[in-house]
């Protein structure tokens, strides 16, 4: 690239930093310090609440940085805060990032600059170990469970908010409080969005020990289920079967690539999955169904997404494009991506659907 190409390039990245709004849900974590301080570009900081303690909110009135706080009282919903999150924020960019995490030097202007070409990126998770067994398991399976496809499942994921015309009309589904993003990123790929991988833009997940990870798949299980019960997941139409299959292919493969070892503390996470689920079934921990539209149904299929890796098949894609429209939302694929960059001008007509 020429001096006068780097200058140009250097300019644009400018100008979307400046369009650029870091979106973190906030409960109760106080290594959110650590993660605002890793944010080294002058951006817009938005933090979304639910279900803060006075520490989290002591903390932040005090923080020297301008932070624009928000909140919902919805405890433990991921989505609806994400959602308040975006509402919140000014800038044309959302780069979502977990309280636990904090990120590498330079890797804001990185992302920064990828999205003024691609209308969705994600960086790379480099997972924290301690000296303990159980951190370096839960890295093993954390690295494996992302799978090969490269997914929207944040942290660390940058996107232009003009693509939610084209995804349904929404960011986040407000009703699954666990798995928003994988559900976020079944709608991109209706609409025919890829997202961008940058290995090079990390940041550093803290390590996880005792039953952090444990808890963390119980709750995954939980939205799993919300998802199944509205329809913007499949349910599984022989589900035990379903389950052990998916489940065996799923263990024997992290066998293969992170070890047995890996493998067997896998077999547990899947367990508290499956247990999550069957809790949402019978309990309905969060409340939700009192709130589900009147459109909500089951969308079964044989051969239903599984857990691990989300790439959809054809026929996946095909059924969850006709849950949506029952829904009134048409997702169909974009034809030109290029209307998505900075200073492309005009951004490209959404196809007809209803916001959800």
């Amino acid at each position: 690239m020429t001096a006068a190409g780097a200058a140009a390039a250097d300019e644009r990245t400018e100008r979307v930093l400046a369009s650029t709004s870091v979106v973190i849900a906030l409960r109760d974590d106080v290594r959110i310090l650590d993660c605002v301080d890793s944010i080294d570009e002058d951006v817009e900081i938005v933090l979304a609440l639910n279900g803060a303690t006075d520490e989290i909110r002591r903390l932040l009135r005090e923080h020297p940085r301008p932070l624009t706080v928000t909140e919902i009282p919805d405890a433990g919903n991921l989505g609806a805060a994400y959602n308040a999150g975006a509402e919140a924020a000014t800038g044309r960019y959302l780069l979502l990032m977990d309280s636990d995490c904090t990120f590498a030097p330079g890797v804001v202007r990185m992302m920064a600059a990828a999205v003024a070409d691609d209308p969705v990126v994600k960086g790379q998770v480099v997972y924290g170990e301690s000296g303990s067994l159980m951190s370096r398991l839960t890295a093993r399976v954390r690295e494996y469970d992302e799978g090969e496809y490269v997914s929207a499942l944040s942290p660390p994921l940058i996107y232009d908010r003009a693509i939610v015309e084209h995804i349904g009309g929404y960011h986040f589904d407000g009703l699954i409080h666990w798995c928003e993003d994988r559900e976020f990123d079944f709608r991109l790929q209706l609409a025919g969005i890829p997202v961008r991988h940058v290995p090079e833009a990390r940041i550093f997940h803290d390590a996880q020990v005792g039953l952090q990870n444990m808890r963390s798949y119980f709750r995954y299980g939980v939205g799993e289920g919300i998802a199944q019960e509205t329809g913007v997941f499949t349910t599984p139409a022989v589900p035990v079967l379903w389950r052990l299959y998916e489940a065996s292919r799923t263990l024997a493969g992290c066998a293969r690539h992170k070890g047995v070892g890996a493998a067997a503390y896998y077999a547990l996470l899947k367990a508290a999955f499956h247990t999550g689920t069957l809790y949402h079934l019978v309990r309905d921990p969060y409340g939700v169904r009192p709130r589900y539209p009147a459109t909500a149904a089951r969308a079964r299929m044989l051969r239903a997404i599984p857990q691990h890796c989300t790439e959809l098949t054809p026929a996946q894609r095909e059924r969850l494009r006709r849950a949506h429209l029952r829904a009134g939302r048409r997702i169909v694929p974009l034809t030109d991506l290029t209307v998505f960059r900075h200073d492309a001008g005009p951004k490209p007509e959404p196809s007809p659907q209803a916001a959800s």
